[in-house]
């Protein structure tokens, strides 16, 4: 039985959510060792990503891998220790899979951890030295996140760059933290780095009378929606105190299937800036990453798209910038679905889940319903993004035509304000 440090037992709780369960003690020493990346940069201190895409506030970046490519890459600060690549990737390239671990995660599956040698990153002006990496099922999720994720950017080479997001304008820019000086009006949030896992001091607002309560968040620009463990939740009973709640799925990570409930906080005060009334997702898992006692829960990029995000690792701090966005209010889906894409191109859309109560569920909506029209406009020329601000839209009544095995259905949803 191996027995883990705070630090080793936070470095193993991000999006990737790389809860340990065996470890093979010589592939982790040799990732360990390794030294920090050196960036190099084709022109100056300096590199803008120009094709960038920001999908669901997620950040995928065009990465050639060992000369090959380009791969679709997920700028994640979850993914801390090591960058990661699919399976499937590292296959292609020929790499060589050495199991490295077993774990999971968000839910209950454990899945094969695997070292990967000698493996170069370059993109977008920057590009670094053959090392190692993780190679992880990185393409199970993308049907529940409706987009291709071959690999992961983590923070052993976030950690070698400043790197300023700004999710307002869709751009993306790297700057050696050696020439690099910061002079906007955005706020210095220090910064406790495990394993370069960000991690934050924040307070939590609750409705109703009482004080503000103390949280430890991690900082993952991979999560779309911020969330609270559910040992946070339950000790301090974080769902009761939400105005309205709905339960259901909420989440696939690496480990499978996440459980949990959605509601809201009065707020989140990270410094001097208070997030008001966000919506969240209290967890209710009971194993795995969101089952963690060493943090709170995770900032997510719900939170963090509403600044430019400046990431300093080498000063211990992040920079919130606030953006026009800051005010607005957070919203939740208003119909109740939980789609996976189905197909090449994602395009296809069935009903993975439907949550209790909602008027997906009052009207009928079935788990395994296959949507092909809205409205009387093919579902295929939604993409997940589109379709759920599509389906957020209070009070609006949507016409749902759902094939169901040989039937073709339709319904008329009144969608509403859930949380």
């Amino acid at each position: 039985m191996v027995t883990f440090s705070r630090s080793t037992r936070l470095a193993c709780a991000a999006i990737t959510l790389l809860v340990i369960t065996s470890l093979m003690v010589a592939g982790a020493l040799a990732q360990t060792n390794q030294p920090p990346a050196v960036p190099r940069f084709d022109s100056g201190k300096i590199a803008t990503a120009t094709e960038v895409e920001f999908f669901g506030h997620i950040i995928y970046i065009p990465m050639m891998v060992n000369g090959t490519g380009p791969y679709s890459f997920v700028l994640d600060t979850g993914a801390g220790r090591f960058s990661a690549i699919d399976y499937s990737v590292a296959e292609a390239l020929g790499l060589e899979q050495t199991l490295l671990m077993k774990g999971g995660g968000a839910g209950e599956d454990i899945v094969e951890i695997n070292n990967v040698d000698s493996v170069s990153f370059a993109s977008i002006g920057i590009s670094f030295d053959p090392r190692s990496a993780i190679s992880i099922p990185l393409h199970r999720m993308d049907p529940h996140w409706g987009k291709r994720k071959d690999g992961l950017i983590g923070g052993d080479l976030l950690s070698a760059l400043i790197t300023v997001v700004d999710y307002e304008a869709g751009t993306l820019v790297f700057h050696d933290p050696a020439t690099y000086e910061y002079n906007g009006p955005g706020e210095r949030v220090p910064i406790e780095l495990f394993n370069n896992y960000i991690f934050i001091r924040a307070e939590v607002l609750l409705h109703g009378p009482g004080d503000p309560i103390e949280a430890f968040f991690m900082v993952d620009t991979g999560v779309r929606l911020s969330l609270f463990n559910s040992p946070y939740s339950r000790e301090h009973s974080l769902p009761a105190q939400s105005p309205s709640t709905i339960t259901g799925v909420t989440g696939f990570g690496l480990g499978g299937l996440s459980q949990g409930v959605i509601g809201r906080v009065h707020g989140i005060r990270i410094g001097s800036t208070l997030i008001e009334n966000p919506v969240v997702n209290f967890s209710t898992d009971t194993t795995g990453g969101l089952a963690a006692t060493d943090f709170s829960g995770i900032i997510g990029a719900d939170i963090l798209s509403r600044f430019t995000l400046i990431l300093d690792y080498s000063r211990s701090e992040i920079i919130l910038e606030k953006n026009d966005r800051f005010a607005a209010p957070f919203e939740n889906d208003m119909c109740g679905i939980r789609f996976v894409m189905d197909g090449e191109r994602f395009d296809i859309f069935r009903a993975f889940s439907i949550f209790d109560g909602s008027p997906a569920a009052e009207a009928g909506i079935l788990e395994g319903d296959v949507l092909t029209a809205v409205d009387g406009r093919e579902a295929s020329s939604f993409t997940i993004e589109t379709l759920m601000e599509y389906l957020s839209r209070e009070g609006a009544v949507v016409r749902l035509t759902i094939k169901r095995g040989s039937e073709t259905k339709e319904f008329a949803i009144t969608l509403r304000r859930m949380v």
